[in-house]
């Protein structure tokens, strides 16, 4: 019954039948008002043959009818006065009418009946369906029931709905998945600075109630805070940056480049760090191979690979290399450290996921995290391979710069 008041489709059948209905009078009367004519044209030339002596069970014979019209000419009878004049006109004209109407009707009302079904059906199904989206929007692991036939709208609309509830549901996880993220990161995020804000606040405590501290005693306090302070600040940007990146509000400034000055440049402003932690590192790069990326991005996040081996691999050596095949470019950076244990390898690029062996926080965790999210941003992606003892190498894989704009 529901189906029938909130839909304008049943309304309209019973509309259309209506209007069926009064087209089938006219057709009826106007059809009925010509047989009755040549009925009773008939059936007066029947009659005057008649009369006019002709066979009563045969054809009338246009003598007879002439002879007929001589007999009744005082009555003013003849073959072509109007039939309307005769008494069985309006009987004949009744009849003809009642039986079209009628036909007409009958078969009104059957398409209306086959119709309601049919409409009532697919409404019944589409309720189905609308019961069952409702079910999947508080149920995630509710499936889309399939109705009507394989190929009919309504199983086409049921699959459709069954894609949205799909990304509906995945697109749930994800926010569910970053949630636990955002909950961890925040967790980490929160202990890191409490760490450091913990080394300053007893340190500066020290400073202010101790008077008989020596000169050299204060300078590694105030040095200690110094480090934490830098530590917190590295942490916060790094944060924010990456904050941006998983928000995609980072503009990438995308011209080409050479690969090796990009390295290069990476190197360069990690050489303090690696003169610190006396770790060499060489290149085989040439100088006229080219990307298409953002220079500042990808140098920061080949420099994060090159700062995450010289923090935890304990490493002497390191060095870099290109290869290229028609379609991919791939930059290599190996070291010659303590490796990764395969296991630990899939959590490699999550957001502190590795703790530095520097106290002072000058590792935020956040580096590889940051550059993934980077290399793929400029269409890469970072592979790692490493085996216990025998060091660790990090694949940057780009597209050439010929094929990047035909596969984007």
């Amino acid at each position: 019954m529901d189906g029938f008041i909130n839909n304008r489709a049943p309304r309209r059948l019973i509309l259309i039948f209506i209007i069926m209905l009064f087209i089938s009078a006219a057709v009826a009367s106007i059809a009925a008002e010509k047989c009755a004519k040549v009925i009773v044209a008939e059936q007066i030339e029947s009659e005057l043959s008649a009369v006019g002596g002709g066979r009563f069970t045969g054809a009338p014979e246009a003598d007879a009818i002439t002879g007929g019209e001589a007999l009744l000419r005082e009555y003013s009878i003849r073959r072509n006065m109007p039939p309307q004049l005769m008494h069985s006109y309006d009987h004949v004209r009744n009849i003809t009418f009642y039986t079209i109407f009628g036909a007409m009707t009958a078969v009104s009302v059957i398409w209306l009946i086959i119709s309601m079904y049919e409409v009532m059906s697919v409404f019944k199904k589409l309720e189905k369906l609308r019961d069952d989206c409702i079910e999947a929007a508080y149920d995630t692991k509710k499936a889309i029931n399939m109705y009507g036939e394989e190929l009919g709208t309504v199983h086409r609309v049921c699959e459709s709905a069954e894609i949205l509830v799909e990304r509906m549901r995945n697109t749930s996880q994800k926010l569910s998945d970053e949630q636990g993220f955002l909950k961890s990161f925040l967790t980490d995020l929160s202990h890191q600075i409490k760490t450091a804000l913990a080394v300053v606040h007893l340190n500066t405590d020290m400073l202010s109630e101790l008077d008989d501290l020596s000169v050299e005693r204060r300078k590694k306090l105030l040095d200690e805070i110094q480090l934490n302070l830098d530590g917190m600040e590295l942490l916060v940007i790094e944060a924010i940056k990456l904050a941006k990146l998983d928000a995609n509000a980072v503009e990438y400034d995308m011209e080409s480049y050479s690969i090796s000055e990009i390295f290069g440049l990476a190197v360069k402003k990690l050489s303090p760090l690696l003169r610190k932690n006396g770790i060499s590192i060489s290149s085989s790069i040439p100088d006229d191979v080219r990307l298409i990326c953002d220079k500042g991005w990808l140098c920061e996040a080949i420099g994060n690979i090159i700062k995450n081996s010289a923090d935890h691999s304990e490493c002497t050596e390191m060095w870099a290399e290109l290869t290229q095949n028609p379609v991919l470019t791939t930059l290599a950076v190996s070291d010659n450290g303590k490796g990764i244990p395969q296991e630990e390898i899939p959590k490699l690029f999550n957001r502190f996921s590795s703790k530095s062996k520097d106290r002072t926080m000058y590792s935020s965790g956040l580096g590889m995290s940051i550059a993934q999210k980077i290399v793929r941003a400029n269409g890469g992606e970072i592979f790692v391979y490493s085996e216990p003892g025998k060091g660790t190498r990090f694949e940057f894989v780009f597209l050439v710069p010929g094929k990047q704009n035909e596969f984007q």
